[in-house]
């Protein structure tokens, strides 16, 4: 069988290097994982109740903006669920 090798469209572009790829998919992958927190969050602050739950909790004190609320309450719902998940 043989095989037929396809000419570049652009002769004499420099093809792509390993390290080239990596980097690319590398960039792909951080926006798509950006692309998808952002549609959650979207999501979720769209509920009025959420909202007023950390609005709640900044007015308390115990943490500075929104996203240390939101980390540290999932940190607390895991270990709250732990036992859960073993079983």
């Amino acid at each position: 069988m043989e095989i037929n090798r396809i000419a570049p469209h652009e002769p004499q572009a420099a093809l792509l290097s390993i390290a080239d790829v990596d980097r690319d998919v590398a960039a792909l992958s951080e926006a798509l994982v950006e692309e998808r927190a952002r549609r959650i969050a979207r999501n979720v602050l769209l509920r009025s109740d959420i909202r007023q739950t950390l609005e709640t909790l900044l007015q308390s004190g115990a943490f500075k903006d929104e996203g240390e609320a939101i980390a540290r309450g999932l940190k607390v719902l895991s270990v709250a669920l732990s036992p859960v998940s073993e079983a």
